[in-house]
């Protein structure tokens, strides 16, 4: 191994570890305002498809990239309409929405035809052969750890998440923040979707996101609902899909499928050795004006 083979191996560990950071971003404000999303799964997979769709029909990734944005509001306001206003149980709704985009992903990507199927152009570095994707994900990470624990509007997010009733009685507009957030949250959720596929693998296939919500949402706990942690726990578990692909093309007599079992098995290392972890008292909760 020499010198390149480490800048290679730090690249796919970023380019990996990106999706994970937007999903994660999304997943922490979501629970900082006290709303479990277990839904990022599915707003992953969803963004996923809408921006390959987008940048194939669109003619440019920038399409893509705008068509996501859409969809994620559009998606954002319907999860926040139930989660929020209904209000529904929070872990149901995530597990539903899952579901849902399971197969309604692979149904879309099926009725667009031959040409859903086409691998889109490779998007061109910004800075270091680093995407636009990669460089925004760690800005993201650095102004959401100041907007939250620098700035007035943060510390009002994150006293919704620890006492929803103390923060109403203090004058605070609790449904606001929270259906605010979490269209938010899937916005940069469906983003990392888009960065899986148009910024990573330029292609779609059915189930792409294979539990990458899921480890976002480790990475989280393991972060302590901090950004700058959790994009750091991010890097961890795409250090570990990373090593996944270059441990396979380096050629090895295991089979090539314990090597993809690599970031599932660290994700599960990472959350046993955390142990038990306290976030916001009040993600999951009910929230109902009195």
């Amino acid at each position: 191994m020499d010198a390149s083979w480490g800048i290679d191996f730090l690249l796919a560990t970023i380019r990996a570890a990106t999706p994970l950071i937007y999903c994660a971003l999304g997943v922490l404000i979501a629970e900082r305002v006290g709303v479990s999303y277990l839904g990022v799964e599915g707003m992953m997979l969803t963004g996923a498809l809408t921006a390959i769709l987008g940048t194939i029909f669109g003619g440019s990734i920038w399409a893509g990239v705008l068509i996501t944005l859409i969809v994620g509001i559009i998606m954002g306001i319907i999860i926040a309409a139930i989660t929020v206003y209904l209000p529904t149980d929070q872990v149901v709704v995530g597990i539903a929405f899952n579901l849902a985009a399971l197969g309604v992903t692979s149904y879309v990507f099926r009725l667009a035809g031959n040409r859903a199927q086409e691998m889109i152009p490779m998007m061109k570095p910004l800075i270091f052969r680093f995407s636009p994707f990669e460089v925004m994900a760690f800005i993201l990470a650095v102004f959401m750890w100041w907007f939250l624990f620098k700035t007035a509007p943060g510390l009002k997010m994150r006293s919704v998440g620890e006492n929803a009733h103390a923060a109403d009685a203090a004058g605070i507009d609790v449904i606001k923040v929270r259906f605010i957030t979490l269209i938010i949250a899937s916005v940069l959720s469906a983003l990392g979707g888009a960065a899986l596929t148009v910024g990573w693998v330029r292609v779609f296939t059915d189930n792409i996101t294979l539990g990458r919500g899921f480890i976002a949402l480790a990475a989280v706990y393991f972060g302590k609902w901090n950004p700058i942690l959790s994009s750091i726990a991010a890097v961890i578990f795409g250090a570990g899909e990373a090593l996944a692909f270059r441990s396979q093309a380096l050629g090895s007599f295991l089979n090539s499928y314990y090597y993809f079992m690599l970031p599932y098995v660290l994700t599960l290392l990472v959350v046993g050795l955390t142990g038990q972890t306290k976030g916001p008292a009040d993600v999951g909760k009910l929230y109902i004006r009195r």
